[in-house]
């Protein structure tokens, strides 16, 4: 007689193997150091240099345009209208331009922290959802536009405050101190404290982007997307919830790191360019002397040197970020451990509670019969 085969226990769900993120991270998946987050946005634009740059090269591109679209125009309107025409047009042009430009920095640095994040989790980041691009992040264009109006005022209201004060200490500094050593150590550690509180206020603000690219309404389903969407407005309350008081050094320093980094990539670039502009010069008999003290040669190469460093600076800033809000989220909430483990549950830091999960299920035990194994 046939002894019944006890029913195969079900084996608990798990993810799928491509969401096990923690095999095809490109970082460690724990709380990351300020050298490992400066090196690391290096690594994820080397890796992923085809979307990282490619990308802000559109930008750029665009922004070349519209400079020489604008100086024709000058030129133009210069030889057939009257003067003030020319003065208005030239003001209106170039605050639209840069109003343009800030929106389309703030929208393409939200579509670089996805690729960032997607190049720093491998393929775990959305599988379900076709690879990061323009076309895909279009949905994302008018969430991120109120994003960098709030930007812009929040940042207005932060320079004056931070200028104002500057200057009000900066005063009796200068009558005590005069020209002698206390003045000028006083002046230089005022002007560090400045620059850190300047890189802080940038911090939270630049939260905000990965915050709302990465937990948005059109943000792809990863790991570790909460339930609840993130708005415009509480994405300010994300970075704020994030930083806390803990990490307050921590994000002026990373901050500050990045920062000092833009400045000197955009310097060494100003350098070269006028250092070829400069054997230019000499080689047609024009001396050094009229090709430094010239304005318009100056302003130019800072305008294009600023230009062809965006789409390195906007690469190397998002990858900042990104890994910036990677490890705030693993230092509050335990996000690398919902990466690595599947019984850790997703980190709901603006969402309602996840449902108790449903009891195991239990097996009738077999019919006893002849020969039956207990």
């Amino acid at each position: 007689m046939s002894v019944p085969t006890p029913p195969a226990p079900i084996a608990p769900s798990r993810r799928p193997r491509v969401l096990d993120a923690a095999r095809t991270a490109l970082i460690p998946l724990r709380p990351l150091t300020i050298g490992e987050i400066l090196d690391g946005a290096f690594v994820v634009v080397r890796r992923n240099a085809k979307m990282m740059v490619g990308l802000p090269l559109v930008v750029a591109g665009g922004t070349a345009v519209y400079l020489l679209f604008g100086l024709g125009l000058y030129l133009l309107l210069g030889n057939t209208t009257a003067r003030w025409a020319q003065i208005l047009f030239t003001v209106l042009a170039g605050l639209a331009g840069f109003f343009l430009l800030i929106q389309c920095l703030v929208w393409m640095t939200a579509v670089l922290s996805r690729v960032s994040l997607q190049t720093v989790l491998g393929d775990g980041f959305a599988p379900s959802s076709s690879r990061v691009s323009l076309r895909t992040s279009l949905p994302m264009f008018w969430p991120v536009f109120g994003l960098s109006l709030l930007q812009y005022v929040a940042a207005s209201v932060v320079q004056s405050v931070l200028g104002f004060l500057y200057y009000l200490v900066l005063i009796p500094i200068t009558l005590l101190g005069g020209d002698g050593g206390f003045g000028f150590v006083a002046s230089a550690a005022l002007s560090l404290v400045t620059f850190g509180v300047t890189a802080l206020a940038y911090g939270y603000l630049a939260l905000t982007v990965p915050a709302l690219a990465t937990e948005g309404r059109t943000a792809p389903g990863w790991i570790g997307k909460p339930l609840k969407p993130t708005t415009v407005f509480t994405a300010f309350e994300r970075a704020f919830r994030l930083i806390g008081l803990s990490n307050v050094v921590r994000v002026a320093l990373v901050m500050g790191g990045a920062m000092v980094v833009s400045l000197a990539l955009i310097g060494l670039l100003s350098a070269g360019v006028l250092a070829l502009i400069l054997l230019f010069a000499t080689s047609i008999g024009q001396t050094v002397t009229a090709v430094v003290t010239n304005p318009w040669t100056i302003g130019g190469v800072l305008a294009f040197s600023a230009v062809v460093a965006m789409s390195a600076l906007l690469a190397y800033v998002a990858a900042v970020q990104t890994l910036l809000y990677l490890d705030l989220r693993m230092r509050r909430e335990g996000l690398d451990l919902a990466l690595r483990f599947d019984v850790v549950p997703i980190p709901q830091p603006s969402a309602p509670p996840l449902p108790p999960p449903y009891p195991a299920p239990s097996f009738p035990p077999p019919a006893a019969g002849p020969g039956a194994t207990p």
